[in-house]
Formats: C-alpha cells, structure tokens, sequence
C-alpha cells in the first residue's frame, strides 16, 4: 500500500507518451491481417483454378479434332475391326487397314487415348490424346443401318446449380468407305 501511494504523489513529467501497444490493439491488427490473408488465398486459388479450367479447355479445343479427323481415317480405310476389352468393358479398338496391312490401336487411359501403329509385333508410332483428367471414353460399333464406330467422349465440366455439368461429344465414322468407295472408283470419300 505504500508503495502505490508513493507513486501517486510523484508529479507527471509534461509530454509523456505511453511505449507500446495494448493486448487487444495487438489482436485486432492480427485479426485484419489475418482476414486479408485469407480473402487474397482464397481469390489465389479460384484463379488457379480458372486458369487450369481455361487451359484444359483450350488443349481440348485443338486435341479434339485432330483425334476426330484421324480415327475418322483409319476406320473409313480399315477392313477389319476388332473392339478391345479391359477393365472399362470397351476399353478401346484394334483396326487393320487394307493398303498397308498395318494395326492401329487406339486405347483409352485416364483422361487419353493412345494411338499405336504396329505392323506385325513392331510399333511404327505412337501418338497421345490428352482430353482432360474428367474426360471418359465409350466405344461402339454398329453394323446397322451400315459398319460404323462411334465414340462418345463425356467431360464434365464443373457445377452448375448444385448438378455435374457435363461436355458430350460423338465421333462416328463408317468402316471401311474408302475401300468401297474406291472399288467403284470414286476418288475421295473423306468427307463422310
């Protein structure tokens, strides 16, 4: 008790400043700061995210029609035609041409398909299609109304009210038309 009655008798020295900050000063700059943090992460990570959305899209655009255009060749110049069985039921097809008596196979793997030339056991070249990590594969063939091979490639895309949005696309190509239709000596027939 003495001593806080001695301090109170001791005069004030004219233009004393209080040194520091108080606890809750403190805690309230940590809180904005903290704040601020989270809010710049979290619009880090969504542009991120647009970003690789942006260049997935992008890299299907043009991976797409070149797969399109060069499966649409080798079924209209095949004469046989096996599907590939794996784990996904139809996991691919096996294709042989007729000029060159060459393989083509096309597999489907997570998110790709590989293109493999073979002529006998030896691979000639081996091309990769890369539709995205959600892209899955069905493949079909139908011998009604005419020999064709369908492929459905299903994207999805992201969330749209609360439900998978999703990119479906279809590549049907008649089997073996180049071969009929140069028998009947026509000379193109890539345009079916």
């Amino acid at each position: 008790m003495m001593h806080q009655a001695a301090r109170k008798c001791l005069p004030k020295v004219a233009g004393s400043r209080r040194l520091g900050y108080t606890l809750i000063e403190v805690l309230v700059a940590v809180g904005i700061v903290s704040m601020l943090m989270t809010a710049a992460a979290v619009a880090l990570q969504t542009m991120y995210r647009v970003d690789r959305q942006l260049k997935d899209n992008m890299a299907y655009g043009q991976v797409s029609p070149r797969l399109s255009l060069q499966l649409r060749i080798d079924v209209h110049s095949a004469t046989d035609i096996t599907m590939l069985e794996g784990p996904n039921e139809t996991d691919g097809l096996s294709l042989t041409l007729a000029t060159t008596g060459e393989r083509i196979e096309y597999r489907s793997e997570v998110g790709r398909i590989v293109r493999t030339r073979r002529l006998e056991e030896k691979v000639l070249g081996r091309e990769v299609y890369y539709l995205g990590k959600t892209a899955t594969f069905r493949w079909t063939k139908t011998s009604h109304p005419s020999p064709r091979v369908e492929l459905e490639i299903v994207r999805l895309m992201g969330k749209i009210d609360s439900a998978d949005a999703r990119q479906v696309d279809r590549v049907v190509a008649a089997i073996g038309i180049r071969n009929r239709y140069e028998e009947e000596g026509v000379a193109d027939a890539s345009n079916e």
